[in-house]
């Protein structure tokens, strides 16, 4: 009897080696498209790409960032964005856009900025927090970019 429990011991001991590790996904910022223009705010969609080398899918519970921009070194609050509940693929990448609604008098700042100096840095600051069933990852992500007066949207993709 013992030795049957020693080899059932041995046996459950022996199968959590054999499933493989989970690697820690990637988020990268791919860059920052204008969806609507009113009077007081600016709606964007951040766009960014989750790379999942892990042969299962996840759920992306939550993206979270906040956007600035810098003066004088110093970051300057533009604008906060968040969503969840995304499907991220198997082995490979999923691409998902962001809203952002920028108030105009902030945006207005870093335009002056810009102006005055030539470029306006931005920087985004966030996390993605994705669910394997087995073991969660948050994984941060952080992009800076500068902006030149001029530039289209296509130009505003981050390194």
């Amino acid at each position: 009897m013992w030795r049957a429990a020693i080899i059932l011991l041995i046996l459950l001991c022996s199968a959590g080696c054999v499933a493989p590790r989970l690697q820690e996904p990637t988020v990268t910022v791919d860059g920052v498209g204008i969806e609507n223009v009113t009077l007081g705010s600016m709606d964007l969609s951040l766009h960014l790409t989750i790379n999942n080398p892990n042969p299962i899918g996840a759920t992306l519970t939550r993206v979270s960032f906040d956007v600035y921009f810098l003066d004088d070194g110093q970051p300057v609050f533009l604008a906060h964005g968040e969503r969840g509940e995304f499907e991220v693929r198997p082995r490979g990448n999923t691409t998902i856009s962001v809203p952002v609604t920028v108030d105009n008098l902030r945006l207005m700042q870093a335009f002056f900025l810009a102006l005055r100096d030539g470029a306006v840095t931005l920087q985004v600051n966030g996390s993605g927090v994705l669910d394997y069933g087995i073991a969660t990852f948050e994984v941060p992500f952080n992009r800076t970019v500068e902006v030149r007066p001029g530039q289209g949207a296509t130009a505003t993709r981050m390194k």
